[in-house]
């Protein structure tokens, strides 16, 4: 068809006669050679056929066309310019009807327009006037302002955080963001509309934005840009709506994100924007630091005070605010318990060694103490407390110091953050009881084993008592870990567990009312609940997982007791460490 280009590529790949990969706005090819891209050719292009300084058959057969393509345009008359370079053209816009008798009328008029020469002898060229068609940037900037709140309170985006609310106006001058945004809100819509499909996200959009993001951060100015930060974070949420499958690289992204900001340096978080992003990405990179087994960069002076202000925040902010502190010191407790376990493969006491320590005199020859038999408990030990209450376990520090130095170091370490989450646990208790934090109703779940759910005040107060009590589950692990078994602290350390752990199993109802984003903390904190249910709650554990990955249509991945026991012994330094981002 004449007017139509038969390559559909920008201008400067068809002068240079390459493939364009016509990734708008910019494509591929000008984005790495500092191009501005033009952007995709006009589809239809139309020649006024002037090419002389006399008027021809073959200029009135184009104005015929014209006419005919666009009735509302007629040429009244045409001059040369005074220089012979080009031509004036007078047209008038109307709009022709016809009578009974076939006779042509004009029913309505506009003001006559005249066109300017043209600045060289060259044929002018004319584009039919029309309402130009938005930028694929403002479409893109569009859908995700509509994304936001589309959707029921477990879809919608906007509870990600405010950072969320400023990336359209960031739209459009990153291409590592913009390749984000498609990713989102085409896995969004997903999620919104159930479409079918395997899975939520589109593995050619997600494959073609870690590329440009990869792309954006080999170059020096962009890769410390806050948008090439955005991008980074933007995926990790694509990969938490896509759920806990196989190839999941939330934490890559979560943990490259982390990494980006720790290079950058806390002074650029004085821009709001990157707060927001570190406020909301906290979390992740606390959890990455979890399997990585070291010490979490956010503890350290120049970042504790920026990641952890309570500036302005509200007070389920704030709360949230205080867990994930004290969770940061917790990475750095892995990777001692670690490097104990890599210099000393016994590092139990025997004991004799307690006995002596603690200056015990028990005579060993009572035949009524059998130190062989195994422990047991009742199970009316296993039934959870009426109301829940959190206390300091009476440890002995003179028995620590039997254990060698280095380890006894460690369980003081864990004593002081077990003091410190105990003192923020009688505010949480507190809170519940009064029913400003949440409200205690019998379950609407025909045959759960948890005859009572908790109805939060908002998601992110469910957020911090979840996070609260799973943190309290692994210090009490490591505790575990590193007492002797014969040590009655562990006894009560058990027993608490498993009070926390029903605690967690009650805000299962809740969560699952704004599933699945109001649900995705439950990844963490009931499976680290799970060690310590019984059978039917684990059962109950496992189904409503799964539910959930059904939700979020998840194919490729089933939890249970095998896996759920593995990620919880990760999470308390079993197994090697594992590695998600790149050292400088």
């Amino acid at each position: 068809m004449v007017g139509v280009p038969k390559s559909t590529g920008c201008l400067i790949c068809r002068q240079r006669k390459i493939k364009c990969d016509e990734n708008w706005p910019h494509c591929r090819n000008c984005y790495k050679n500092g191009k501005q891209c033009p952007g995709p050719p006009e589809r239809h292009t139309f020649k006024s056929g002037l090419s002389g300084v006399k008027t021809s058959a073959r200029d009135n057969e184009s104005t015929r066309i014209l006419n005919q393509s666009c009735n509302q345009l007629t040429q009244l008359n045409a001059k040369l310019s005074p220089d012979g370079g080009g031509m004036f053209q007078k047209w008038r816009m109307s709009s022709k009807t016809r009578n009974n008798n076939g006779v042509q009328k004009r029913t309505s008029k506009s003001p006559r327009s005249t066109i300017s020469p043209s600045s060289s002898a060259s044929p002018p060229q004319m584009t039919i006037a029309r309402n130009p068609s938005p930028p694929q940037y403002m479409m893109l900037t569009r859908a995700f302002v509509e994304a936001l709140n589309t959707g029921n309170v477990g879809h919608r985006m906007s509870a990600f955080g405010p950072f969320i609310r400023e990336v359209p106006a960031r739209i459009g001058h990153n291409a590592a963001l913009d390749s984000a945004v498609v990713c989102l809100v085409n896995a969004h819509s997903s999620m919104v509309g159930n479409q079918g499909g395997c899975e939520i996200v589109n593995p050619g959009l997600y494959l073609h934005a870690v590329q440009t993001l990869q792309l954006c951060l080999e170059d020096p100015a962009q890769g410390m840009s806050s948008n090439t930060l955005c991008a980074s974070v933007l995926l990790g949420i694509v990969e938490a709506l896509a759920g806990p499958r196989e190839g999941n690289r939330y934490l890559a992204h979560v943990g490259g994100a982390g990494r980006l900001m720790e290079i950058q340096g806390p002074r650029t978080c004085i821009d709001k924007f990157t707060r927001e992003i570190l406020r909301f990405n906290r979390g992740g990179i606390i959890i990455t630091s979890l399997y990585e087994r070291r010490p979490c960069f956010l503890t350290t002076p120049e970042w504790r005070d920026i990641a952890f202000d309570k500036s302005g925040l509200s007070y389920e902010d704030c709360l949230y605010t205080d867990v994930l502190q004290r969770m940061a010191d917790f990475p750095a407790l892995l990777r001692e318990l670690k490097d104990l376990e890599q210099g000393n493969h016994n590092i139990m006491p025997t004991l004799d060694d307690i006995l002596l320590q603690a200056d015990l005199h028990v005579d060993l020859d009572d035949p009524s103490i059998n130190l062989d038999a195994p422990l047991d408990f009742l199970s009316e030990s296993f039934e959870p407390p009426l109301e829940f209450s959190l206390d300091p376990y009476p440890f002995d520090v003179s028995c620590a110091n039997a254990f060698p130095p280095s380890q006894s170091s460690l369980i003081n370490k864990l004593h002081c953050l077990k003091e410190e989450l105990c003192a923020l646990g009688t505010q949480l208790n507190a809170r519940l009881l009064d029913g400003s934090a949440a409200i205690e109703l019998p379950s609407i779940e025909e045959g759960s084993p948890i005859p009572t759910a908790f109805h939060f005040s908002g998601w992110r107060v469910t957020v911090a008592y979840n996070c609260f009590w799973a943190l309290l589950i692994l210090t009490n692990k490591l505790l575990l870990k590193l007492l002797p078994t014969y040590d009655p602290t562990k006894q009560m350390l058990e027993a608490e567990c498993r009070t926390i752990a029903y605690e967690i199993c009650k805000t299962w109802e809740d969560s699952w009312a704004s599933k699945p984003i109001g649900a995705f903390h439950t990844g963490f904190s009931f499976v680290m609940a799970y060690e310590f249910c019984t059978q039917d709650v684990q059962e109950w554990i496992l189904k409503g997982l799964n539910a959930l990955l059904d939700c979020q249509r998840v194919a490729s991945f089933r939890w249970s007791h095998e896996n759920i026991m593995a990620m919880s012994g990760r999470l308390t330094g079993d197994g090697p460490d594992l590695k998600f981002t790149r050292s400088k």
